[in-house]
């Protein structure tokens, strides 16, 4: 492929990853993503034969952010307060630009997706909630957090109302999920 192909590519990914946390899955078609690169649809199915290609392999890019994200954390020297507060940022991050997080987006489209594609959502999922439960149980383990509750529960809540909080805040506006995002750090050095 060649330099202008993958810079088409990356354009065709990252405008379909942004029209999805802007307006979901099922909201768009090729046709805007053509429309915004001034092509026509066929050079986006060039890249992607299908929409479900398109979702695929963003959220292989969100797969492969993470992974990286995990082997950062791994190696410095950040207390596990920090660490949560950049899983924390990367959903602020999202109301800041009135985006819902991938997940998010998706949710409601999912018994509409393509087994592959839900193997991926899932893979995501667990990636990240395992990341958060694992920064949970070193914060608890060092004295900085305390929940009764194991560590994987207490993640999921965390995700959960991490990423109903966004979506919240494209109703309410950010004070809500500010509020949220204040309680779930404060629930854990209580």
């Amino acid at each position: 492929m060649t330099a202008r192909n993958t810079d088409t590519k990356q354009e065709i990914l990252r405008i379909g990853q942004n029209l999805i946390k802007l307006y979901g899955y099922n909201a768009f078609s090729y046709a805007d993503i053509s429309k915004e690169l001034n092509m026509k649809n066929a050079a986006v199915h060039y890249h992607f034969r299908g929409k479900e290609d398109l979702l695929a392999a963003i959220l292989e890019n969100y797969i492969q952010e993470y992974v990286a994200m995990n082997k950062q954390l791994q190696v410095s020297a950040l207390s596990a307060m920090q660490k949560l507060e950049l899983f924390i940022e990367r959903y602020s991050m999202l109301v800041d630009c009135n985006c819902i997080c991938i997940i998010g987006s998706v949710a409601s489209d999912y018994n509409t997706l393509p087994e592959s594609v839900k193997q991926k959502i899932g893979e995501l999922i667990e990636l990240v909630v395992s990341m958060v439960e694992k920064t949970l149980k070193e914060g608890q383990k060092n004295g900085e957090f305390t929940f009764s509750e194991p560590a994987h529960t207490r993640a999921l809540l965390i995700m959960t109302n991490l990423a109903a909080g966004v979506q919240l805040a494209r109703i309410s506006g950010k004070k809500d999920y500010e509020f949220i995002r204040r309680a779930l750090v404060k629930q854990l050095k209580q």
